[in-house]
This record gives structure tokens, sequence and C-alpha cells, in this order.
């Protein structure tokens, strides 16, 4: 009897599993290679937005995790200028990922951030 009901739970778990459905776009919509065609990034326009959407639920006035503010030009400006912005941004070697345990954020976010980085990190 106890073999019968394990066999039974069992093809109830691998049912159950075999029901279960994900998105893939959903799942790994930020993953997807989009077409980037940027050429320049202002700060206002392009990079508070990013650090809005991907960094300041964490480092932020009020909650400064790892003791990184990124809220407003002038605390995100020390990051840009010793490279731990977009080395983390882009999970380059010897710098901590962010956002951690998550894949890096969209390619084209990290590109924007290059070129104004390369740009001098304008305050525009």
């Amino acid at each position: 009897m106890k073999y019968k009901l394990c066999l039974m739970l069992f093809s109830i778990a691998v049912l159950w599993q075999g029901c279960y459905y994900d998105n893939e776009e959903e799942l790994y919509q930020h993953v997807q290679d989009e077409p980037c065609n940027v050429t320049t990034a202002t700060y206002a326009a392009d990079i508070a937005p990013i650090l809005l959407a991907y960094c300041t639920r964490c480092h932020r006035n009020g909650r400064e995790d790892g003791g990184v503010n990124l809220e407003g030009y002038d605390k995100v400006k020390p990051y840009v200028n010793d490279g731990s912005l977009f080395g983390t941004t882009n999970h380059d070697a010897g710098f901590s990922p962010m956002p951690p345990s998550t894949a890096k954020i969209p390619a084209c976010d990290i590109e924007k951030m290059r070129l104004w980085i390369a740009d001098g990190a304008p305050n525009n």
C-alpha cells in the first residue's frame, strides 16, 4: 500500500511540474538583444532613468547598501571617476556585479552609460 501511495504522489508531482509554464519573453525580457542605435547619452535623459530603474532601490538616501548612494548626480560622479559605476553594471572582473544575483542590465543601457562616461560624464 505504501508503495502505491508513493508512486501516486510521485506521479502527481511529475505531472504538476509538466504543467508548469513560463513565458520566455517575460522571463528573459532584459536579456534579449534589442536594437541599440545610440550615439550620445545625457545624465538627465538616459543615466538617471537607468539608475532609478536598477540601482536606487538599494543605493539611495535612507538606504545606502554597501555604503553606496546613487541618488543625484553629485553622488554618482565619484563612482564614475573611480570606474566602479561602469565596472559593476557591466559585471567587469574585480567589481561586485550589480544588480546582484541577476543578469546584467540591458546592453543598450550599458552602452548609454559607456557613451556618457566617455563624454566626461557631464551633468546634462
